[in-house]
């Protein structure tokens, strides 16, 4: 057996692990005495923290006394409990998947948290252990010896080592995303959270009675313009930051057939990739970071979009092959992955001018709803008329907006990979290994029949599990779909 000695999680995870959730608790007790004044906090907050912090200590001595785990030639085992005793195993086969991850905490002490896993879609209970944690060496051992074992070297030359390296040139794209509304929803949640545990009246507090005095004596629009200006400043700010603690120092390897994939910079995350589960990738161009000149890069992968992990909490950037970034550096990187051409860069066929005016009308008839709908409130005397009228810009807005789904459709056969693109916001091009595709569903409504249009959609096993090319041409649709995977949809096609 390779190795059958039952292991320990590393020792100092027992005074590493309870630091982060303490160090939240401790902060929320300060804030309670910063507001309220140390005179004003009863015996039971401080003896309510220590015995909080007490508990957190003991339970995870408990949880390093109590679980081993080992490796032998056909699985990985892991045992835990001992009131309640668990035993479970991965067939060391099945194991695609080994990530590791490391909060500040973990870094300064040299420990790692690692996840391995089987690589299908849902994270379950069986298909993933978790070691809470382990020595930084100790989780590059494990990554080495279930990633790498020792396939048949791959013949085509692919590029190695470094494929691409955080710049901070990267961050003038973080304003362009959601990361500051996001934060700043968050933000402004948290403190009101916050104030009601304390039992503080945001509302008739100094800062918030001097803001609405603001308000009350400055014209409207210099007002909206102000708020704008706070907004604009405060979103910035804070969607650079988020963008720094979430891909800083970024780098993405090449190496023994898997890409690496490591980001953070205070929870240092790293995931490989074997790149014999890779089925292509995928370019997405946010509208705003497109006409900038910027792309996000993602892998379609199998095992790489599990929806939820043990803590139902969702699973982020599990696929990231390139945060947004230089749509250059995408280009090298989507290059270097797939080993031909960016999919950005193949010519695609364009779809007939029927399916523009398909999504221009629906979208239209879907932004005149909220104004009809307005209409008819404000004829029953409900709400005023000038609501209703001005909802009606949204109509142009709705039209704008299916042309430029229009302008992003688009799909070509380039050599070993089928090439698909659609959205505007953001737009989005896949190019998927041929040999990947494993089924396709044509769907043609009556509507799509008079007007000669087709979508197909190519079913495989990863990624979002499916990619369809929306109102093609009928010929060329079915065409595409015949040229990429030939013989798949030959017998139920009818020449004419």
């Amino acid at each position: 057996m390779t190795d059958v000695t039952w292991q320990q999680l590393d020792k100092k995870t027992i005074f590493v692990a309870p630091l982060m959730p303490l160090l939240s608790v401790i902060g929320v007790v300060t804030f309670i005495v910063l507001v309220r004044g140390w005179e004003r906090v009863s015996f039971w907050e401080p003896a309510i923290t220590g015995g909080i912090a007490v508990a957190l200590f003991v339970a995870n001595a408990w949880h390093w006394k109590t679980t081993r785990y080992r490796i032998t030639d056909t699985h990985v085992e892991l045992h835990s409990g001992m009131l309640v005793r668990k035993h479970r195993s991965l067939a060391k086969d099945r194991v695609r998947a080994v990530d590791m991850s490391a909060d500040v905490f973990h870094r300064m002490f040299g420990l790692s948290v690692v996840t391995i896993g089987t690589g299908r879609q849902v994270a379950e209970s069986d298909d993933e252990l978790k070691l809470e944690a382990v020595s930084a060496g100790e989780a590059e051992r494990l990554r080495t010896l279930l990633l790498h074992r020792g396939e048949a070297p791959v013949q085509i030359e692919r590029q190695t080592g470094t494929l691409a390296k955080f710049s901070p040139q990267w961050m003038r794209y973080a304003p362009l995303t959601w990361f500051g509304f996001v934060a700043v929803a968050v933000l402004i949640g948290g403190l009101f959270q916050l104030a009601r545990t304390v039992d503080l009246d945001l509302w008739n507090s100094g800062p918030i009675k001097a803001l609405v005095s603001f308000y009350e004596s400055t014209p409207l629009l210099l007002a909206i313009l102000a708020t704008g200006a706070v907004v604009l400043v405060l979103t910035t700010v804070l969607s650079v930051l988020l963008y720094a603690v979430f891909y800083w120092g970024f780098e993405i390897t090449r190496q023994s057939g898997a890409l690496r994939v490591q980001y953070g910079l205070i929870n240092r995350r790293s995931v490989s990739i074997e790149e014999k589960r890779l089925r292509g990738v995928q370019v997405d161009e946010p509208l705003l970071v497109r006409l900038t000149g910027g792309a996000r890069v993602k892998a379609v992968a199998t095992g790489l979009t599990k929806k939820k992990d043990d803590n139902d909490k969702w699973e982020l950037d599990a696929d990231l092959l390139l945060p947004q970034a230089p749509k250059e550096d995408a280009r090298k990187v989507a290059s270097a992955v797939l080993n031909a051409s960016p999919p950005t860069d193949t010519v695609l066929i364009t779809h007939p001018a029927a399916a523009a005016r398909r999504m221009i009308l629906w979208h239209a008839i879907g932004a005149a709803v909220p104004a009809v709908v307005l209409g008819i409130l404000s004829t029953l005397d409900l709400t005023p008329w000038w609501i209703a009228q001005l909802l009606l810009i949204l109509i142009p807005v709705g039209a704008l907006i299916g042309y430029g789904e229009y302008r992003g459709l688009g799909h070509a056969v380039d050599g070993d990979f089928l090439v698909v693109r659609w959205g505007v916001m953001p737009r989005s091009t896949a190019a998927l290994q041929r040999t990947g595709v494993i089924g396709w569903n044509i769907r043609q409504s009556i509507f799509q029949r008079r007007a000669g249009l087709i979508s197909v959609t190519a079913t495989i096993a990863a990624g979002s599990g499916s990619y369809t090319i929306r109102y093609a041409d009928q010929s060329d649709g079915l065409h595409a779909a015949e040229h990429a995977v030939p013989e798949l949809l030959t017998p139920f096609l009818t020449r004419d």
